[in-house]
């Protein structure tokens, strides 16, 4: 990635979203945060202690939207640093181990570090969304050569692999792959990976792993021979996956009360209408509701809170698309899964009938990993006597469950 990109452009949207999403985390030492967690939040090192992670935040935040060359995210950065105290050699306590030590806070050198690996990761995770949403006709990606003046000969000793794009081998292998590592990869269509080498049950190169130990937190990883540790995973590729999780397990932690006024600003917020658009992708995933008790208890679910992902959004959205569905229509059947009336379903399924808006809806929600998670699968406009005819027929079967 240069360093002086196009200033007249902005940054399309699949690159800026991967930024934008992350929560600020003051940390010590990069290693504080496990390399998974990096897909979700942004930290900079020694910055616990100070306030200058959201000036920080916000300097990064231009220099990917608007394309802004280091040399002006330096200049206009630093004073800032300056003022604040946040620069040169300090000596500062270790909030882990308690103890004082001396520290390299904001530099010339550091400022190139923090701008190189949050403009790198975010353009990173846009490729890998772009590549997503294109691999049904660019199938294969090829790792090309660095760019960089001094290239790392594991690095280089990838070059011109072809791989499907879903081959596990990009899990850990799709550029970047350690601290300035300028490698890039190509889509290409099956002709042009076929040209390059490319046979189908062709294996990924092979990996030897190396024990890294964090010695912050005492955990020890297999990391693949040639990439730095903590580069080990593909940031476009854990976004979703690990960003859903995180949003989940704090809802999921709440008490019950707060889950409900969680599940409420999230489904009012402009996430939802963000996944509604078709602007998330498809593994992403939201808490949005909470199963009645009688639900959970007649089920003998794990959990009473229901996930909606953004695959199953545009599911949905295709099921109407004669008549269409908008984000208040989400909103609103959503809603029916708290205060509709349930019918056990198939398969451990559960129907849901309820009016909201002046509509009534029958909302399915499905069970899975042996109850521990439920999921909305679908949803689908009623008329109010068709509602009733469904309420009848489950109460003469016995199946309604509140």
């Amino acid at each position: 990635m240069a360093d002086a990109p196009d200033l007249f452009k902005t940054a399309p949207a699949e690159v800026t979203r991967y930024f934008q999403a992350k929560d600020s985390v003051p940390s010590f030492d990069w290693r504080d945060l496990a390399p998974q967690e990096h897909a979700y939040a942004f930290t900079v090192a020694k910055s616990a202690g100070f306030d200058v992670l959201d000036d920080i935040r916000a300097a990064v935040d231009d220099a990917i939207v608007n394309r802004v060359p280091f040399e002006v995210f330096r200049d206009q950065l630093a004073p800032t640093l300056r003022a604040k105290g946040w620069w040169g050699q300090k000596k500062v306590r270790d909030p882990k181990t308690g103890e004082l030590m001396l520290a390299q806070l904001g530099s010339p050198r550091r400022l190139k570090t923090i701008y190189w690996a949050n403009t790198r990761t975010a353009h990173a995770a846009g490729e890998w969304e772009r590549i997503q949403r294109t691999k049904a006709f660019l199938p294969f990606l090829l790792y090309t050569l660095s760019r960089a003046e001094h290239r790392r000969s594991q690095h280089e000793s990838w070059v011109g692999t072809v791989l499907p794009v879903d081959d596990p081998w990009w899990e850990t292998h799709y550029p970047p792959n350690d601290w300035l590592c300028q490698c890039g990869a190509r889509q290409v269509s099956r002709r042009d990976a076929e040209a390059n080498g490319y046979v189908d049950g062709q294996a990924a190169p092979p990996d030897e792993l190396v024990p890294w130990t964090n010695k912050r937190t005492g955990e020890t990883q297999m990391v693949p021979r040639g990439i730095g540790p903590g580069w080990q995973t593909n940031p476009g590729k854990n976004r979703a996956d690990n960003a859903s999780t995180f949003l989940f397990g704090k809802v999921a932690e709440m008490p019950a009360n707060r889950q409900r006024i969680a599940i409420e600003d999230i489904v009012g917020s402009p996430i939802l209408k963000a996944m509604h658009a078709g602007k998330m992708p498809g593994k992403f995933y939201l808490p949005v509701a909470q199963l009645p008790e009688a639900v959970v208890t007649a089920t003998g679910a794990g959990t009473s809170l229901v996930r909606l992902s953004a695959d199953s959004v545009g599911h949905i959205i295709g099921e109407h698309a004669e008549r269409g569905l908008s984000v208040d229509d989400f909103r609103a059947a959503i809603g029916v899964l708290s205060s509709g009336v349930a019918i056990l379903g198939d398969r451990g399924s559960v129907v849901l009938i309820g009016e909201a808006l002046g509509t009534w809806w029958r909302v399915v929600a499905k069970p899975a990993a042996q109850g521990s998670e439920w999921w909305l699968t679908s949803f689908h406009r009623k008329s109010a006597s068709d509602a009733q005819s469904i309420l009848r027929r489950a109460r003469r079967k016995g199946t309604v469950i509140n």
